[in-house]
């Protein structure tokens, strides 16, 4: 009689032991939608944008304990480097563990790029530029997406055929030049006074 309840002690026990481990790990979605929840409330101030959240696969090994709080995110300090985008998740409860994931950022927007090569010194035409829609997270520096910001403005720097225009490389003309006629307008009370020059 002994070895019978033997085997039933060690069935019930492996049953109970199977049904903890089946429970106990952390779901990885949960962990992925944690960061890329993140990276949506980051970046919800842009309007004019389209943009694509891709937070990396983790490895199936990782098995950390089930987190019985909401999970939190953070973003570590120099996390982003462009597309490539750091997120901190960690649980605070009595199963307390942090996760960096890695998560891919492509933001798109209508930017101005050169339609022809532009040679240094120029004046920025209407007919030099266009609007077209590109990834803007992996630039390096600003972009115009206006185009009356970079008409009529004097190029520091050539820009190749199919480039994005930054406002560094424009030097906009002053607003009155040497030999322009003025008019200079001065009010005071009731008494208006305008003065050619």
């Amino acid at each position: 009689m002994r070895l019978p309840l033997l085997i039933c002690w060690l069935s019930i026990n492996v049953i109970a032991v199977a049904t903890v481990h089946a429970g106990q790990y952390e779901s990885h979605e949960r962990i992925r939608e944690a960061a890329r929840q993140h990276i949506v409330a980051k970046y919800s101030g842009e309007k004019k944008a389209e943009i694509k959240i891709l937070p990396a696969a983790l490895d199936r090994r990782l098995q950390l304990a089930e987190c019985a709080q909401p999970l939190e995110s953070f973003s570590p300090t120099s996390s982003n480097n462009g597309v490539r985008h750091t997120v901190g998740v960690r649980c605070n409860g009595s199963s307390n563990w942090t996760l960096y994931v890695t998560v891919r950022v492509e933001v798109s927007k209508h930017i101005l790029v050169a339609k022809r090569r532009l040679e240094r010194g120029g004046m920025v035409a209407k007919g030099d530029v266009q609007v077209e829609k590109r990834m803007v997270s992996g630039l390096h520096g600003d972009y115009i997406e206006n185009p009356e910001n970079a008409i009529g403005s004097r190029l520091k720097l050539s820009v190749k055929k199919g480039a994005a225009l930054s406002p560094g490389q424009l030097r906009r003309p002053p607003a009155v030049t040497r030999g322009s006629q003025v008019i200079i307008l001065g009010r005071t009370g009731g008494i208006e006074v305008r003065m050619s020059g």
